[in-house]
């Protein structure tokens, strides 16, 4: 199967041709009710200040959607033969033309203002090179659920340093970055994150990272706020948290095997203590999910170091945008 992207020319002009704030990607795959959801609440911003692209790796083009984009001046459709969410992400960024690109996952639903939010946002903070907006759980169950990728922000500051965690500065479901910092960082490294082979996460922390590293000040904007379905069942969880772990082991590992090795080790003990929390949790709380989790994180763990002190990491690799129109 070619691996290179294609695009479908709907005979209009797309959002490289419009005047806009930021450029809005989504990343999607095979989840077309939840994007179906996302894009409406596109449609009902109260300021449309911003063009849109959907890169899509599902095996089929929903109908409804292929409707949809066809009919809409403002939304550029890519269907990627690829996989990967950090290729799509790579492949998003280079197809815009705005100073900034915005990351909403396709199972988040943003509020009525958060494009103007997100707008002023990034008027406020002109010395930040990524904003955060706020990122609450949706649907989050009464059983003991553990959510997944919410992210709050109570207050809004700017933050910075060499060694700030890098998730202090938000996650890749809900994450505005400068399109000249994308460039200068090399995008996302498609060798992590979901889709990816061996290590099925942390693009988005190896990212915050890097950019940490080279001395980068992101804004968090607690009034940009999307809300994040929370869609997976009990049984998901486990294999959801493992692939987390795995990831998260593998970036510490490149890391370290790529001559940070004081920083690599720092990245890699934060899996441990995370699965530690998850371990005592459980016994605190005698959850069965909490243990059953807890066990997942520990084979993320085992498997995503090893895998990761063996892999042939190199230089990062990332896709290259369609040159034109398929």
């Amino acid at each position: 199967m070619s691996s290179d992207p294609q695009r479908y020319d709907r005979g209009h002009l797309g959002p490289a041709d419009r005047a806009s704030d930021f450029t809005v990607v989504i990343c999607t795959r095979n989840r077309p009710a939840m994007l179906g959801a996302a894009l409406q609440g596109l449609a009902a911003q109260d300021e449309q200040c911003f063009a849109t692209i959907i890169v899509d790796q599902s095996d089929m083009v929903e109908s409804g959607l292929r409707e949809r984009v066809e009919s809409d001046p403002s939304i550029e459709f890519v269907h990627d033969r690829g996989r990967g969410v950090s290729r799509a992400r790579n492949i998003g960024w280079r197809s815009s033309n705005t100073e900034w690109v915005v990351y909403i996952d396709d199972d988040v639903v943003p509020e009525p203002d958060w494009a103007r939010e997100m707008c002023d946002a990034m008027r406020r903070h002109p010395g930040a090179s990524v904003v955060v907006g706020d990122t609450p759980a949706k649907g989050v169950r009464g059983d003991g659920y553990l959510t997944v990728s919410a992210f709050r922000i109570d207050r809004e500051e700017e933050r910075s340093g060499r060694w700030l965690r890098p998730w202090l500065i938000g996650l890749g479901a809900h994450q505005a970055f400068r399109r000249s910092t994308l460039e200068d960082l090399g995008g996302f490294d498609e060798r992590l994150g979901a889709g990816a082979r061996h290590f099925p996460s942390s693009e988005d922390m190896d990212f915050n990272y890097r950019f940490l590293r080279r001395g980068g000040t992101a804004a968090l904007a607690p009034d940009a706020r999307v809300h994040h379905e929370q869609w997976r069942s009990l049984d998901q969880l486990g294999p959801h948290y493992e692939g987390y772990t795995r990831g998260w082991s593998g970036f510490a590992a490149k890391h370290l095997r790529g001559g940070d090795v004081f920083g690599g080790l720092w990245l890699w003990s934060f899996g441990f203590v995370d699965f530690a929390r998850m371990a005592a949790s459980a016994a605190r709380r005698r959850s069965g999910l909490r243990l059953i989790v807890a066990s997942y994180k520990a084979r993320g763990l085992v498997v995503g170091t090893a895998k990761g002190l063996l892999y042939p990491w190199g230089a990062s690799r990332s896709a290259r945008a369609p040159d034109r129109l398929a």
